[in-house]
């Protein structure tokens, strides 16, 4: 049988501020303006009032409640009592599943941390005996005019060798450091717990300088027809092409697009970029005046997001949901008939 601590969600550790605090917040869904009903009222109310007295402990059946004795209320009561068990239980349940999910989150974390950390005192090390053996080799240079020319020869060579070596060995602990921060440092998603969560935010500017090798990149990408439309999505094609896509445009000109593989991308507008994004953004190419970026999991990434919100907020960007279920089946027809919109 349910405790009066465990239908107001205490326990003999709570203060009387806590008591009165969880009171308030079960009060505001149950209450009968809020979908709730009387006789929740009247339970709540009663669990209220014996916790502060010291009953919290007592079952719920020990207590006699002022109520109707009719067959109806007995009813009630009894489902509602049902109702609590199964909560109680689910509660128990998920708080176990959170508790597991977090031990195996700490023990990836501290595996990867201590082979960074190895990795790194490795390379402090080769660095401390590189420049050790720098400084020898500076001495020898400055009192070089003892030696013959062959020997200096050799010795600017090693002195050159160390040198790059150097710079080889700083490059490789700034890559291992990044590295480490993008496979160690970003949010693990639970599949069982379904909880939104925000994303974090890090430095991933785009290369704006233009190289032989990201021109020749972005004639070979299929660049999206652009629109004055905003909060719309709408069915279009690659230009040049007949491959159909869907897209929205947001009040700052970045677009929403959707291909034929359901993968999400955003194009963002370079006269409004941010050097910040948001780590769920994985940068792709160039496409006009847009960077663009695969969106592979978080915020924006799945159908389920799109239908079911009014709007997905996106690098601090607002991209309506309207007319995407209707666009989405429309290009999913197209994709699989090859039926033109």
């Amino acid at each position: 049988m349910t405790t009066f601590h465990e239908l107001l969600g205490t326990d003999d550790s709570c203060s009387k501020a806590d008591i009165k605090k969880k009171y308030r917040q079960l009060s505001v869904s149950l209450h009968p303006d809020k979908g709730g009903s009387q006789a929740l009222m009247k339970m709540l109310n009663l669990a209220y009032q014996q916790v502060n007295q010291g009953n919290g402990n007592k079952k719920c059946a020990e207590i006699a409640l002022e109520s109707d004795n009719s067959a109806g209320a007995q009813q009630h009561m009894t489902a509602l009592q049902e109702k609590i068990r199964a909560l109680i239980k689910e509660k128990a349940q998920l708080q176990a599943l959170i508790k597991q999910n977090q031990q195996q989150l700490t023990h990836a974390y501290n595996a990867g941390e201590n082979c960074a950390r190895e990795a790194l005192m490795l390379l402090q090390t080769t660095n401390c005996r590189l420049n050790e053996q720098l400084l020898v080799l500076q001495r020898q240079i400055d009192a070089g005019t003892t030696h013959s020319r062959v020997v200096n020869k050799g010795v600017k060579r090693r002195y050159i060798f160390i040198c790059t070596s150097l710079i080889i060995i700083i490059a490789l602990i700034g890559w291992f450091i990044w590295h480490y921060q993008t496979l160690h440092l970003q949010p693990q998603l639970l599949s069982s717990v379904p909880v939104t969560d925000s994303v974090p935010v890090v430095n991933a500017t785009p290369p704006l300088s233009t190289t032989i090798k990201d021109s020749d990149t972005e004639k070979n990408v299929e660049r999206i027809m652009l629109t004055d439309t905003v909060g719309q999505w709408q069915q279009r094609y690659y230009e040049g092409t007949r491959q159909p896509y869907i897209a929205v445009r947001s009040t700052n000109g970045s677009y929403i697009v959707k291909d034929c593989q359901g993968t999400f991308s955003y194009y963002s507008n370079r006269s409004h970029h941010s050097a910040n994004v948001a780590a769920n953004l994985i940068y792709s190419t160039n496409d006009h005046q847009f960077a663009v970026y695969r969106i592979p999991y978080g915020n924006g990434s799945t159908e389920r997001q799109w239908l079911n919100s009014k709007s997905v907020s996106i690098n601090n960007n607002i991209f309506s949901n309207n007319g995407y279920k209707s666009s989405s089946l429309a290009l999913a027809s197209v994709c699989r008939n090859g039926v033109p919109f």
